[in-house]
């Protein structure tokens, strides 16, 4: 089976994509075309690199308004003549795309005659739902019927349905899939100072701001002044972190390693004893499915220190494998911090992490779909 793999994102720079289409690569025929970026070289599938004009007039006047909800249209002569003209040399047996809302590149400039999935993660089913244009067209999407939705969480599916947007197709609920085997913890002492670790993006929506307000109430405990807070990731949301760490004279507690390969982030979750991980809405109503990162700690058997937002109360239970409170509620969740550094590491959070979560079974589930739909 041929299977082409669209995206604005590269499987080098997107972990949770790179997983995917390399270990499908092992079963079928593996495609990837990318619309922004020409990172793209592999050895295990190939690649093509075709560029939508972002930066041409037109696409620009479109982008502006886009965000002021006024439209929602990607079509472009060009491009779409490109595009076709790529897809019809691979005649693909299924096109998958890995967000729903760039699938209007495709969707907008081809018309597939094969089964066509759309992963809907949570940009595509929270932010984009503020623009009516944006929510008409997943509507006209979804009564086509070479159309297959992939949610990454119920949560997501939920948030479409509330908007009245049903698929006539079968729609799928995929969690994404965590290398169990790899993210697997040697150590079970726990440190004599305890240490909190988030890994992720410095996105708002990741909150690392309230994940800090916190910690520095934590600080001021006697017992607790010692602990260390460590972020593995970068984003813009970076500096605006570092600052806020400078202005409540938390640099000794605090420790920023920007990027880190799994091998890093595998020896740095093994090597603390809490993951930490506020997820909150943002101003734009963008939100997350399941963190992937929470996943990987889960397998790890570390307590997880979170909040109720998305889909992450389908990976962790209040007060049974983790301790969850609203977003931006900063004093309960100092509460929670508190109550957790007393938690031992949990063999029920790697047990849930095997039997919902592994790898070999997300790989094994997308292969189902895809032999369901083609």
């Amino acid at each position: 089976m041929k299977i082409l793999y669209l995206s604005d994102h590269t499987p080098i720079r997107n972990s949770f994509i790179r997983q995917d289409v390399e270990r499908i690569s092992k079963y079928h025929d593996v495609y990837y075309f990318g619309f922004l970026s020409d990172e793209l070289k592999s050895k295990h599938y190939r690649t093509k690199c075709l560029k939508y004009p972002y930066k041409s007039i037109k696409s620009k006047i479109f982008w502006v308004l886009e965000k002021k909800n006024l439209v929602f249209t990607w079509k472009n002569r060009k491009f779409s003549k490109a595009l076709s003209n790529e897809i019809e040399k691979i005649n693909p047996d299924i096109i998958h795309c890995q967000f729903i809302y760039e699938s209007a590149k495709l969707i907008q400039n081809y018309s597939a005659n094969c089964p066509v999935i759309v992963n809907v993660r949570g940009y595509g089913a929270s932010h984009k739902l503020q623009n009516p244009k944006y929510i008409k067209w997943v509507k006209i999407i979804a009564q086509n019927k070479n159309v297959f939705p992939i949610f990454v969480c119920e949560y997501l599916r939920k948030n479409l349905t509330n908007h009245n947007i049903k698929f006539i197709n079968k729609s799928f609920v995929l969690h994404t899939g965590v290398d169990t085997e790899f993210f697997k913890r040697t150590k079970w002492v726990k440190n004599l100072h305890p240490t909190l670790i988030q890994v992720s993006s410095f996105d708002y929506k990741k909150g690392q701001e309230i994940t800090i307000k916190a910690f520095c109430k934590l600080i001021k405990n006697s017992k607790y002044n010692k602990s260390k807070l460590i972020f593995i990731g970068s984003g813009p949301n970076e500096n605006t972190c570092k600052k806020l760490v400078k202005e409540l004279k938390l640099s000794d507690n605090v420790v920023f390693r920007g990027f880190c390969d799994r091998e890093e982030i595998k020896r740095s979750l093994n090597f603390a004893d809490i993951f930490v991980h506020h997820s909150i809405t943002d101003k734009n109503s963008n939100q997350e499915g399941i963190p992937n990162s929470i996943i990987e700690a889960m397998s790890m058997e570390m307590p997880i220190l979170s909040s109720f937002h998305g889909g992450i109360t389908e990976a962790v239970e209040h007060k049974i494998n983790g301790l969850l409170c609203l977003e931006n509620d900063v004093d309960t969740y100092f509460k929670n911090m508190l109550e957790i550094l007393s938690w031992n590491f949990l063999k029920i959070n790697r047990e849930k992490a095997i039997k919902k979560f592994n790898i070999k079974s997300h790989i094994n589930k997308l292969i189902n779909i895809y032999n369901t739909i083609a």
